[in-house]
């Protein structure tokens, strides 16, 4: 694994991890496209992957999650009847919600076990933590936001945020370590 492919990585995590989403009329469009985001996981998994058995897995996951973005944009991107269209937003805004949590696992989870494997317990000790605070909000975000756009929902981005930014960033000085 080098530093580009890191980047690639957590640069896909952040805009997973996020929803910029801008609503004009009945079109729903989100800046921080999951597409590209996987686009950018999967081209820095390419040298990622071999390293071991989880991240073989986070590989796996990381197309899925392509897949699964294609069709939420597919889904947002259809005309559907007023009765229909917001359980539908809610169907493809939870697609992406649920392959983001589990791709940001398995990569987590390989970089710890590649810590292990190198002796390196410390560097990841905290990760574990990390990624459930992430995935908790991602999740909270997933409801509040459902909901219907008010202050709270605004400031659970907010919050996602600035803790996607932070896992992003640790992920990246802790793991210098394990190149």
């Amino acid at each position: 694994m080098n530093r580009k492919s890191l980047n690639l990585i957590l640069i896909g995590v952040f805009l997973i991890s996020v929803r910029f989403l801008i609503t004009m009329g009945i079109v729903r469009l989100d800046v921080s496209s999951d597409i590209i985001g996987y686009i950018l996981i999967i081209c820095g998994m390419q040298g990622f992957r071999t390293i071991n058995s989880l991240s073989k897995k986070a590989f796996v996951v990381s197309w899925l999650g392509l897949i699964g973005a294609i069709v939420s944009q597919v889904i947002n991107s259809l005309s559907w009847p007023s009765d229909v269209a917001s359980t539908m937003y809610s169907i493809s805004i939870g697609i992406s919600v649920i392959f983001s949590i589990y791709f940001t696992y398995y990569f987590i989870e390989a970089l710890m076990l590649e810590a292990k494997v190198q002796d390196k317990q410390a560097v990841t000790r905290n990760y574990q933590i990390m990624w459930f605070v992430l995935a908790a909000v991602i999740f909270a975000h997933y409801f509040i936001f459902m909901s219907a756009v008010s202050v709270q929902s605004t400031v659970v981005e907010v919050i996602v945020v600035i803790i996607a930014m932070y896992t992003c960033l640790n992920i990246k000085n802790s793991a210098k370590q394990l190149m």
